[in-house]
Formats: C-alpha cells, sequence, structure tokens
C-alpha cells in the first residue's frame, strides 16, 4: 500500500479524489449539522435554500469533480491533472462551501458557474490531446455540465417565463447525467460483476454514443417542459428516460451476484433514485419534499458514498473492505441508508416532525462523520495500490 516510486504530489495529481472527497464531506456537515442542531433545539431553522444548494454545489460537485478529474484522463489516455488545475478546482469547492454556508448565496453561484467552466475547459483541453476516445457513455457528460451552466445563469439572471428552471437544472440535471454516464461503468461492474473496457474507436461506438447524446438532449428538454408550466409532463418524461435507461443498461432489476450488503445498498440507491422521480411525477405537489429526499438522500447520497468508497479501496490498496462484511464500511453506509426513512417518516407523522428530523440529520452526520474518520486518512498519498 505504501508507494515509494512515486511523489506524493504526483499521486494527488493522478487522482484528485484525495484532495475532492474530503472538501465534500465537509460541505455536506456544513449543510445537515445546522438542521441537527435546531431539532436539539440549539439554533433556529436553517435556510432550506442554503441546505439543497450545499448539498448539490459543494458536497455532490465536490464527489463528482475529484471522481472525474481523476477518470477522464485515465479513460482518455491523456496527461493527468495538473497541479494548477487541482488548486483551482480546491479553492473554488471551498470558496463556494463557505459562501453558501454563511448564505452568500449569489456569490455561490458564481463560484459554482466557475467550477462548471473550470471542469468544462478541463474536459476539452483532455480531448484534444487524447490518445483514445471516449466511451460512449461519456455523452451524458456535457449535456450534465451544459445544465449545470443554464441553471446557474438562470438562477442568477432568473427567466420570468420558465420558474424554478435553474433551480431544478442544478438539483437535479448535472446530477442525473452523472449517475447515467459513469452508472453505464460503474453499475454492472459493482453489481454484477462485470469487467472489462467499452468498445470506443468503432463506429458502432461512435453511434451509440451519438444515440446516448440525444438521449441527454431529451432529459434536459425535460426541464424546460416542466418550467414552462407543463409539470407533469416534464416530470414523467424525466423519470421515464432514467428508468428506461437503470432497467436496460444496468438492469438494476437483477439482484447483486453478492450478498455484500453495501453492494446491495447501492442497488437501492438506484431504486430510490427512481422511486423519488415517479414520486414527483405522480403523487400531488405536497409529496414534493418526500420525492426530493428519496432522490436526493435515499438515491444520489447514498450513491455517492457507496461509489466513493470503491474508488478509494481500489485506488488505496484496502481490497479487504470491499471484499467483506467489514464493520468499518458496513456502518457508515448503513447509518447514511437509514437517514432516508426518518427523514421520510418526519413528514409522515406531522406531529413529531422536529424529532423524526433530528434523527435522520442525526444519522446522516454520523455515518458522513464516520465516514470520514475511516476513509480520508486511507486518501493520503502513502497509501497505493499495487495496481
Amino acid at each position: 500500500m505504501d508507494s515509494p516510486q512515486h511523489s506524493a504530489t504526483q499521486i494527488l495529481l493522478e487522482e484528485p479524489f484525495r484532495v475532492m472527497f474530503p472538501v465534500g464531506v465537509l460541505a455536506t456537515l456544513l449543510g445537515v449539522v445546522p438542521w441537527l442542531t435546531f431539532a436539539l433545539g440549539w439554533t433556529q431553522p436553517p435556510s432550506s435554500y442554503s441546505h439543497g444548494m450545499l448539498q448539490i454545489q459543494c458536497f455532490e460537485a465536490s464527489f463528482a469533480t475529484g471522481f472525474l478529474m481523476t477518470a477522464l484522463p485515465r479513460f482518455l489516455e491523456t496527461t493527468p491533472t495538473r497541479w494548477w488545475e487541482l488548486l483551482l478546482g480546491v479553492c473554488l469547492a471551498l470558496a463556494m462551501t463557505l459562501a453558501l454556508a454563511t448564505q452568500n448565496l449569489r456569490l455561490g453561484q458564481w463560484l459554482f458557474l466557475a467550477l462548471l467552466v473550470h471542469m468544462l475547459m478541463f474536459g476539452a483541453r483532455r480531448l484534444r490531446t487524447r490518445g483514445d476516445d471516449p466511451p460512449p457513455f461519456f455523452a451524458f457528460l456535457p449535456i450534465g455540465l451544459t445544465a449545470g451552466l443554464v441553471g446557474s445563469v438562470a438562477i442568477l439572471r432568473p427567466i420570468e417565463s420558465l420558474p424554478r428552471l435553474g433551480e431544478n437544472l442544478i438539483q437535479q440535471g448535472i446530477l442525473l447525467c452523472l449517475v447515467l454516464a459513469v452508472g453505464s461503468h460503474l453499475g454492472p461492474r459493482l453489481l454484477y460483476g462485470h469487467r472489462g473496457f467499452p468498445e470506443t474507436t468503432t463506429p458502432a461506438a461512435h453511434r451509440r454514443a451519438a444515440g446516448l447524446f440525444l438521449l441527454g438532449l431529451l432529459l434536459l428538454v425535460s426541464f424546460f417542459i416542466e418550467a414552462a408550466g407543463a409539470r407533469q409532463a416534464g416530470l414523467i418524461l424525466r423519470a421515464t428516460i432514467v428508468t428506461g435507461y437503470l432497467l436496460t443498461v444496468l438492469r438494476i432489476y437483477r439482484v447483486p451476484t453478492t450478498n455484500l450488503l453495501h453492494v446491495h445498498l447501492l442497488r437501492l440507491s438506484f431504486v430510490m433514485l427512481l422511486l423519488g422521480l415517479w414520486v414527483a411525477a405522480i403523487a400531488p405537489p405536497p409529496h414534493q419534499i418526500a420525492s426530493l429526499h428519496l432522490t436526493f438522500v435515499g438515491g444520489l447520497g447514498l450513491m455517492t458514498f457507496v461509489i466513493a468508497s470503491r474508488v478509494v479501496i481500489g485506488h488505496t490498496g484496502f481490497e479487504d473492505l470491499w471484499q467483506s462484511h467489514r464493520a468499518a464500511l458496513v456502518i457508515p453506509l448503513s447509518l447514511i441508508a437509514l437517514a432516508t426513512p426518518l427523514r421520510l417518516a418526519a413528514d409522515a407523522l406531522p406531529d413529531h416532525y422536529t424529532a423524526w428530523l433530528g434523527a435522520s440529520s442525526a444519522a446522516w452526520v454520523g455515518g458522513v462523520a464516520l465516514w470520514g474518520v475511516i476513509f480520508v486518512p486511507k486518501m493520503s498519498p502513502r497509501h497505493v495500490a499495487d495496481d
């Protein structure tokens, strides 16, 4: 696990997740701890808006940035992250987290816009120098970045005829595209033990990439349909696209080939993501909060920590953590998963709303903090997998 052949700086530049994942851990704790202190009666209720933006634009974006800055150069067989690219990414993520945590929401949007432009340029530079074509599922990535750019601009300069377009693109558009992109590769590998890499240079691969790009555009259109007044039509279209993709490409209706709890939690996160989308599409508007927490906490949040665990374990040489039921992995992921039903109970049992809210916040904060205590030290450049 120790690697004397590479300097610490070189390891960090080849694997930027080691820097960005801890920033994401800090961001989500800053976003949820205020709800726990409110439930305990120590503080006033925090802003739901800044809470949501911290979770998406700081927590999820930091994990996504770390993953992409690590994976893109490898898939494209090109130069790893440069020192200034990593430094800029970290500074933007930290500054954005500070801005949103202190209610400086407009500055936070400008910083998020800067981070998206930075990642767009990061990818464009590597496309120009690539040694291999990107896999077909990468077609969703420019759609996700476009959703983020349009969303940030729409928040900074609201479009009167398209209310909530910016918030919806930020809260769902970016991450759904990332799920469809990364899920195409990691999902079958983690759930069903598939190996190998997709074809990238064949005409069939190029046709598939074009088809996925058009599917991503249709997903993007669903947000404009929703914002233009046909709310249910846009939500149903979005849920149908994501459901069809996850059922046909990832085949999440299949039972994982292993009995490991963390693998089943990954499958559960895909299921809760779909449930959240369909609850939003079909249920009356009062259930909107429940659908959002199904989508974000049980779906995207749990999924992020399971996949991040696999990334850390695979790159740092702690493979035994993934191959067995180890408390160091199972306990924090189980607490993170538990946060969803506890949060749903707060809406279902309003007479005890604050108590259930506190229990959900405590489960999330406890799980994330424990995950950070266990996994952040493993991200040290001292720990490098042999292969």
